[in-house]
């Protein structure tokens, strides 16, 4: 239901920001060549994190880039990279986005925050670091993972999480509901091998994402806790336009809202489907990911049909500049 109280005067467009598995080799190094203003944040997110980001971003290979503790600030920096590009070419022929929501699936919150200004690029960094960090702790107490089902409602998949699980130490719950036939589980290895097969066995397609981490569910509950701690020290304003939230789809209005989501966001499901249609439903006609990569805007479409039109800034090929794909309405 869309909110009365809320404000229609900007554009109908959302920006939304991808999370971890939609990095690439090679991501990010058009847009550095073309803008400045690209440069400067790769600069800054090296600085912050004190490894080379370009050399990640660049020229690591896929296994590499894969490990969390590079995929994290890698995709955080490349979607800033491409928010401050886009802002940049839009502002030398006189234009602006001035998007009615922002959106982030699961890292990309962290993106969407910086990018409404409830956050900082510097704090956004060093949470991400923290962030990864913490994930890679469960996978050292225990051996975990996460896998796309395809092809079976939510419903289905939350029976079979449930029937795979066997304990505390074997437990496997639903972890992103991506949209109506994709769903992403976590848990230990042993119950998400039970669960896949399950899947299989009634015609859904079970595939094993390439993470050694687990991530939105109860089983992250002590890493969600110790990060809690880490964001008290952490500044936080109200965004300038409001948040989707991935926990409830609610709109995040103020600083106490983004910090509480983030003190959340570890142990609870991404309810991405319901975040599309939350800001559908608030009038958003036009999706443009920022970031690498174009999976939500794929899933976008998926979800809201030909009623929007979503697309990637990262497919922008001919012309790595971002703006040469931004629909006419979003730019003006």
């Amino acid at each position: 239901m869309t909110d009365p109280s809320h404000d229609h005067d900007n554009d109908p467009t959302a920006l939304v920001f991808p999370g971890q598995g939609s990095q690439a080799p090679g991501m990010g190094k058009l847009v550095y060549e073309n803008s400045e203003a690209a440069r400067r944040v790769f600069d800054e997110a090296s600085e912050v994190v004190g490894i080379d980001l370009k050399a990640v971003c660049f020229d690591t290979n896929a296994d590499d880039l894969a490990d969390t503790s590079n995929t994290q600030p890698a995709v955080l920096t490349t979607s800033i990279a491409f928010l401050e590009a886009m802002r940049e070419k839009l502002a030398e022929v006189g234009h602006t986005v001035q998007p009615r929501l922002f959106g982030g699936h699961s890292l990309g919150l962290f993106s969407a925050a910086v990018a409404a200004n409830a956050l900082s690029f510097r704090d956004a960094l060093k949470l991400i670091v923290e962030r990864a960090r913490l994930m890679g702790t469960l996978n050292e107490e225990r051996p975990v993972g996460m896998a796309a089902i395809l092809g079976l409602d939510a419903d289905t998949v939350r029976t079979i999480c449930a029937d795979a699980t066997t304990g505390d130490d074997s437990r496997v719950d639903v972890a992103n509901l991506n949209d109506d036939t994709q769903t992403v589980i976590s848990g230990d290895v042993s119950a998400l091998e039970r669960a896949m097969e399950a899947a299989q066995a009634v015609k859904g397609k079970a595939i094993r994402l390439k993470v050694k981490v687990s991530s939105h569910t109860p089983l992250s509950i002590p890493q969600a806790d110790e990060f809690a701690h880490f964001l008290r020290d952490v500044t936080f304003a109200d965004p300038v336009r409001p948040i989707v939230s991935n926990i409830t789809s609610d709109l995040l209005r103020t600083a106490a809202d983004v910090r509480a989501e983030f003190e959340a966001q570890l142990r609870s499901p991404v309810l991405w489907a319901d975040n599309v249609r939350r800001m559908t439903n608030e009038g958003v006609t036009t999706f443009i990911e920022v970031g690498p990569g174009h999976l939500l805007a794929r899933m976008i479409k998926r979800i809201a049909g030909d009623e929007v039109e979503a697309i990637s800034l990262d497919d922008a090929r001919d012309q790595p500049i971002p703006i040469s794909i931004l629909p006419q309405q979003s730019a003006s």
